[in-house]
């Protein structure tokens, strides 16, 4: 059974298998954004404003056009028409799919995105796409009543494209995160199904038994140097007599 403090000590033993992790998973996410095969997508948008007559019934209608309008905006006899203006050479079902239109909450506005791998065209297509959707629909809106009239106009040109994928800043400390998780995840897998006991507490929880004593493990106290082992002892040395008179012994022998 894990505790907090059996936690603690097993993610602190392996940091270096954590921050290896992470380090690995963002090199790795790095590598995938620079890859060829990998197509960047950037996003161009663009306001179309809807006026009509300027009191609060009619713009409460207005509102309630909004969603309508942007649904018809996203129509492929649209994207052939642009297609034919820009000679773009993509399929008219393809454009139609990266185009999304929203209305803008109590704006009277139409939001128009349009995603493309270049930046440069996904500007010339938005701003297409707008121009030749409120041509039609201001025809379209010449044979109704004044009252009910709604007129639509583009604001301004679109804004500089904006790089939507792949986000580097957002894909590595993600993979990062993400790796650091999956590593400390797995260090505390093995950790639960160690069957080594290391404390106290593990041969009590295992045994179900009181702990009359524990034997404690010696360590060289840091900084004291070994102590030398004893020198070996001296031979014993002769008397000086001796020494004097085993000469004169081998000379009478």
């Amino acid at each position: 059974m894990l505790t907090a403090s059996t936690v603690w000590q097993a993610l602190r033993d392996r940091w270096w298998i954590l921050l290896a992790a992470a380090f690995v998973a963002a090199v790795a996410a790095y590598a995938y954004t620079k890859l060829p095969w990998v197509e960047p997508r950037w996003r161009s948008s663009v306001l179309i404003q809807a006026t009509g007559r300027l009191d609060y019934g009619n713009f409460l209608a207005l509102e309630k056009e909004l969603r309508p309008l942007a649904e018809q905006m996203r129509q492929l006899q649209v994207m052939r028409e642009v297609d034919r203006n820009l000679h773009t050479d993509i399929p008219p079902d393809v454009m139609l799919e990266h185009t999304r239109a929203e209305p803008v909450q109590d704006s009277g506005q139409i939001r128009l995105d349009v995603e493309d791998a270049d930046p440069s065209r996904a500007q010339q297509l938005a701003l297409e796409i707008a121009n030749v959707y409120t041509s039609q629909h201001n025809a379209d809106a010449q044979g109704q009543l004044r009252e009910e009239r709604v007129i639509l106009s583009t604001l301004d040109r679109p804004d500089q494209a904006q790089l939507i994928w792949p986000l580097t800043r957002l894909l590595v400390p993600g993979a990062a995160l993400l790796g650091l998780l999956v590593a400390a995840g797995t260090v505390l897998g093995f950790a639960y199904f160690d069957p080594t006991l290391r404390t106290p507490a593990d041969v009590q929880a295992t045994l179900a038994l009181p702990l009359l004593g524990v034997v404690p493990r010696e360590r060289a106290t840091p900084g004291r140097a070994q102590a030398a082992p004893p020198p070996p002892p001296a031979p014993p040395v002769a008397p000086a007599d001796a020494q004097v008179d085993a000469p004169v012994a081998a000379a009478r022998r």
